[in-house]
């Protein structure tokens, strides 16, 4: 059937509801006790959740009602010890499958938080190894991320595996490769050095998020785009997003110098401690579309992303899109807080105390 040009233009085009959440205001529930770097937060029922920081190397219940945490779990090598624990994430029967990058298991915590026996990643599946877990989908399978280092041949890729487990089945797949933003060469105290490009400061790199019906959302800087890898690995490219080009301006380094500064001090070779100056050539000239590591999925398969912002502004916002890449909302933040993981209806926010670097978790209703 041919349509006419006036049909055409009459005929209604479907576009999402968008959704608004101000997240800027009193949360729903805090913690009165600080973080240092609250890595993911997995959602309980009874008002509780379990917390990864990854600085201190810990493992927390808290207790919304109350307002209280305990350490579950310990460092160490054997039974309910850990080494480097990572972000939580769900599994059934509200368990939670953690991460320990040093030990190289996945963790499985009842919702007491108590240790069961341990999985064994396939850390062979890829040259190089897993990196880092970083989701999982409502069949239970787990997503990781592979090493951009290729144990085979002694070189570092452009490039890492999407590789999906089966813990049940004990299978392994390859969903797909994406960019890991390669290494660059910069200059660092007179003499070059080959750094990670995602560690310089403002990075223009891709990230990935897991969804729950299996399929994996590329988030690509250049040109913006949300992909899909299908659950068969094929992938579906998705359209361009338009976002605006903040320039990376001298005040832009001077305050990113200084926001930093601390976490850089040194000894030098008479024990005096001095700061640790980021060269100007290694800033880019823009900032990124968006932040990778701001980049998260919730259960129903939204795609949240970070929006690069100016060092002035007092808040900062994430988009949202569904699991198809279409955009449906957007939701505001205070500056200092970052989404750390999802609820029922809520969304878990790691606000930094700029006058400590403390950290404080807030939950927040997602009422648009």
């Amino acid at each position: 059937m041919r349509l006419s040009l006036a049909t055409l233009l009459i005929s209604p085009i479907a576009i999402p509801a968008q959704s608004k959440y101000d997240l800027t205001g009193k949360p729903d529930a805090a913690l009165q006790e600080s973080f240092t770097q609250v890595a993911g937060v997995r959602e309980l029922p009874g008002n509780r959740a379990i917390v990864t920081d990854q600085a201190e190397r810990t493992v927390y219940l808290v207790d919304f009602s109350s307002g209280s945490r305990r350490t579950i779990g310990r460092q160490g090598d054997g039974p309910a010890e850990y080494r480097f624990p990572m972000a939580p994430f769900p599994a059934a029967g509200n368990a939670t499958l953690m991460l320990d990058a040093t030990r190289r298991l996945v963790h499985v915590i009842s919702s007491d938080g108590t240790f069961r026996p341990s999985l064994s990643p396939p850390y062979g599946a890829v040259p190089g190894g897993l990196l880092s877990a970083r989701g999982v989908d409502s069949q239970g399978n787990i997503f990781f991320e592979g090493n951009s280092f290729n144990s085979e041949t002694g070189r570092f890729t452009d490039s890492v595996a999407v590789i999906r487990w089966n813990p049940s089945a004990n299978k392994t797949e390859i969903v797909g490769k994406v960019s890991s933003g390669g290494r660059v060469t910069i200059q660092r105290q007179g003499s070059p050095a080959s750094i990670a490009r995602s560690i310089l400061p403002f990075p223009h790199v891709d990230a990935w998020t897991s969804l729950p019906d299996g399929r994996v959302a590329v988030v690509r800087q250049s040109p913006h785009t949300i992909a899909f890898f299908e659950a068969n690995g094929t992938l579906r490219a998705g359209a361009i997003i338009d976002a605006p080009s903040i320039p990376v301006t001298a005040a832009e380094r001077d305050a990113y110098q200084e926001r930093n500064s601390a976490r850089r001090m040194v000894a030098s070779g008479g024990g005096e401690v001095r700061r640790v100056q980021i060269e100007e050539e290694t800033f880019p000239p823009n900032m990124p579309a968006f932040i990778a590591s701001s980049v998260i999925s919730d259960a129903s398969g939204r795609i949240w992303i970070g929006r690069s912002h100016r060092w002035t502004d007092r808040t900062w916002a994430y988009d949202v899109y569904d699991s198809h890449g279409a955009h449906v909302g957007q939701a505001t933040l205070p500056v200092h807080s970052r989404i750390v993981g999802f609820g029922a209806g809520v969304a878990y926010i790691a606000r930094t105390d700029p006058t400590d670097d403390q950290v404080y978790l807030e939950r927040h209703r997602l009422k648009s």
